[in-house]
């Protein structure tokens, strides 16, 4: 993984000191790049797959697209949900929760982004595009005037804005900033969604747009990285949830805690560790499932 900013940021509610052990990651035995829609499609529907990159040795460099507001006004869910990712991260990997800001900036844009890299360990990125969510059927919010990635492709909008204002961008554009960032992470494999499906009605089959449209603008970008290409791996949603169970018990339950340290963010009423309270059915379901296009 390429080296991040030094700048000493608070994030997650941990300040980096001078002396942290971020100074002295180990070398990246490989990087694998995730390019997914929310901040939880990866914990959810690309684990235990991303775990097991790591442990291995791999540094994770993992993109968000939307800021998953969900028509939220303001920044503040946006950034709880971006807060519960480092946490999630920062136990998946068993270290302190000690990021460190490292925007990532590339043709006038600059994109978010956080670098947990503990000593001893493999390191971990996580950038954020705080594009608008879409929703699942790809209508966009009022919040947001409407925007989505489903109009994006389809060509209802020329082109789509950050919640933030931090940047804006055509299809090209997008395409060519993916294929910048995985590049730059020198990534042999990209993890994505479900590039396949299109259907965003009801029924077994249906699949939230943000999810998909992501997967197709990662396949898009990692086939226009320059020189040879990446892996690209698909993982299916909500779909999934029709198919038998496939994740071993011990392995689920470990998934399970580090996707209710990621909801301690936006979930608990008050300040928690975890959130300890009863999961959506949907999510129990997704917890004992992992299912590759």
């Amino acid at each position: 993984m390429a080296a991040c900013g030094t700048a000493i940021a608070l994030w997650g509610q941990v300040a980096v000191p001078a002396s942290s052990s971020a100074a002295a990651p180990t070398p990246c035995r490989g990087t694998v790049f995730a390019a997914v829609a929310h901040e939880d499609d990866d914990l959810l529907f690309m684990s235990p797959d991303l775990v097991e990159d790591w442990s291995r040795g791999a540094c994770l460099d993992v993109a968000y697209l939307t800021a998953g507001d969900a028509g939220s006004i303001g920044y503040g869910y946006a950034e709880r949900r971006e807060q519960g990712v480092g946490r999630a991260y920062a136990l998946m990997a068993g270290v302190r929760n000690d990021w460190r800001r490292g925007d990532r900036a590339h043709s006038a844009r600059t994109i978010r982004a956080f670098a947990l890299t503990p000593a001893g360990h493999p390191g971990i990125r996580v950038a954020f595009l705080r594009l608008p969510d879409g929703l699942h059927d790809g209508s966009g919010t009022r919040a947001q005037a409407g925007q989505s990635l489903l109009k994006l492709e389809r060509g209802r909008i020329r082109r789509i804005t950050a919640i933030d204002r931090s940047a804006s961008y055509d299809t090209k554009e997008l395409t060519a900033m993916l294929s910048w960032m995985i590049a730059d992470s020198h990534a042999r494999t990209v993890r994505t969604l479900d590039y396949r499906n299109t259907y965003y009605g009801r029924g077994p089959r249906s699949d939230h747009s943000d999810h998909e449209v992501t997967a197709r603008f990662a396949r898009a970008a990692a086939a226009s990285v320059p020189g040879p290409k990446p892996t690209v791996v698909g993982y299916r949603g909500y779909s999934m949830t029709a198919l038998r169970p496939n994740v071993a018990l011990r392995t689920a339950w470990r998934k399970e805690a580090v996707f209710r340290r990621y909801l301690s963010t936006t979930m608990c009423t008050r300040a928690c560790a975890d959130f300890t309270g009863p999961l959506w059915a949907s999510y129990q379901g997704w917890l004992f499932r992992q299912y590759r296009t």
